[in-house]
């Protein structure tokens, strides 16, 4: 299996990135994923602190053989194996709260943890079980150079639980080998990702392989699959339009692949949707939208 390493990485999603490696369509390969604020985390003794980080998001770039703008790519998440040592934290005014934490004298806090045998260490009494997901995970954008703090319709900065092993993410192509942007893994995060230092920030080793398919042509945002749920992502501030933009993008997918009328999925999904702020502290917020496979006709539902 082909690994790629962490050797060259951008903290830009820009078509002018020039990958690390191409690979094929089918292919499984591995990627080593940088930590989210550089390489200053080494040891359990390490904290971070503002002159330490070196953000946003540094990211892998990765080449698909046959990926044409039009078409779509989707990235199957085999395995996220999380390093040892992680960590989190926050600094006054960068959380979602920022009036009563600005207001009090807690300055930056942070904490360091290791992470080992499926579980973050968060104390001596306690245990979390790791859920590791891809915090960012995009192609590159037509025209624009942007930030990797940034989520968008190419994917992006997205911070969703629901990008994780088992699951298909499904992308928009906008330049010719798509260059996918791998990086910012957690090895846990709660809902809203409020701390701002992400959940558990950590590097990786994630399992990957893509295919190129056509795109479905109402098909604007990134789409997931997993074994539980079809999956819509909406980036946008105030949170309202995010949610707004998930939605909308559910009866697209029902009415184009699984048949509905708009009407009958939109009745539907006011009775069966599930949805959620994945995280309210980059520039743009990300919602999603779930329905799960039972309540959709068995089609097979991409490509």
């Amino acid at each position: 299996m082909r690994i790629i390493g962490r050797e060259v990485v951008y903290r830009h999603h820009s078509r002018f990135n020039q990958p690390a490696a191409t690979v094929q369509p089918g292919e499984v390969f591995q990627v080593k994923t940088e930590l989210c604020s550089g390489q200053w985390l080494q040891s359990i003794d390490d904290a971070w602190r503002p002159e330490k980080g070196t953000g946003p998001n540094p990211t892998v770039v990765v080449a698909v053989e046959g990926a044409e703008p039009g078409s779509c790519l989707a990235v199957h998440i085999h395995d996220i194996a999380p390093e040892e040592i992680g960590y989190t934290g926050f600094a006054p005014g960068r959380t979602p709260f920022p009036d009563w934490i600005r207001h009090r004298e807690w300055g930056i806090v942070t904490r360091t943890v290791r992470i080992r045998d499926g579980y973050v260490e968060w104390s001596d009494d306690l245990k979390l079980p790791i859920a590791p997901l891809i915090g960012t995970l995009g192609t590159a954008p037509a025209e624009e150079v942007i930030s990797n703090g940034w989520p968008a319709r190419y994917g992006g900065n997205m911070d969703a639980q629901e990008v994780r092993a088992g699951a298909t993410v499904y992308l928009p192509v906008q330049v010719a080998g798509a260059l996918l942007h791998v990086g910012d893994v957690h090895a846990i995060q709660g809902d809203g990702e409020i701390n701002c230092g992400g959940g558990i920030e950590c590097r990786s080793t994630v399992t990957l392989s893509v295919e190129v398919l056509p795109k479905p042509e109402r098909m604007s945002w990134p789409r997931i699959v997993d074994a539980s749920h079809i999956t819509t992502v909406g980036c946008a501030r105030p949170a309202e339009d995010a949610f707004r933009i998930a939605v909308e993008e559910m009866v697209y997918w029902m009415v184009d692949q699984y048949g509905f009328e708009e009407t009958d999925a939109f009745l539907l999904l006011g009775q069966v949707l599930e949805a959620r702020a994945t995280q309210y502290v980059n520039p743009l917020y990300t919602y999603v939208a779930k329905v799960r496979h039972e309540y959709l006709p068995a089609v097979k539902p991409m490509g």
